[in-house]
C-alpha cells in the first residue's frame, strides 16, 4: 500500500526517475515531518530517512507503521494539490491561446501573444529554427 501510495503521488515517467521520485518523496516527507509537533514525534520509532522511503518504493521493507502510512497519505494529497493548481495555471493559459487566435484575423496564433501569456508549458514547445519566424528559404537538404 505504501507503495501504490508513491507511486501514484509521484509517477516515474519523462523528467521524474525513480531517483529522483524517491528523492523528492523524502524532502516532502521531511517538510511534512518538520511541521509536526515534538510530542508526536516523541511517539514515533524512527525519523524518515531516504533509505526508508527506497524500502518501502520497492516493497522491501518488512513492516509499514501507520504513521508512515499517514504521513504518505499527506504528502500525496499536497502534491495533487500542487498538480492541480500547476494543471489550472496551464489550462487557463492555453484557454487565453485559444482566445487570442479566436480574435485574430485569420485564425492563426500570434507567437509574440503566446510568450505573453507564458507559452504551452510543454517540452518542445519554446519555438526552434523551425518555426514561422525563421527564414527557410535557404540551407535545407543541403
Amino acid at each position: 500500500m505504501a507503495a501504490s501510495i508513491m507511486q501514484d503521488a509521484f509517477p516515474v515517467g519523462p523528467g521524474r526517475n525513480v531517483g529522483t521520485a524517491i528523492y523528492e518523496i523524502f524532502e516532502a516527507l521531511k517538510a511534512h515531518e518538520r511541521s509536526l509537533p515534538r510530542e508526536v514525534l516523541r511517539e514515533r520509532n524512527r525519523q524518515w530517512t531516504e533509505r526508508r522511503v527506497r524500502a518501502l518504493w520497492k516493497k522491501e521493507a518488512r513492516r509499514v507503521d501507520h504513521y508512515e502510512i499517514q504521513d504518505l497519505t499527506a504528502i500525496a494529497v499536497e502534491e495533487a494539490r500542487r498538480e492541480r493548481q500547476h494543471l489550472k495555471a496551464r489550462q487557463e493559459r492555453l484557454d487565453a491561446i485559444i482566445a487570442s487566435a479566436a480574435a485574430s484575423e485569420l485564425g492563426e496564433v500570434d507567437f509574440e501573444e503566446v510568450q505573453r501569456f507564458g507559452g504551452l508549458d510543454l517540452p518542445g514547445a519554446r519555438f526552434t529554427d523551425a518555426d514561422e519566424r525563421a527564414d527557410q528559404s535557404r540551407g535545407w537538404g543541403r
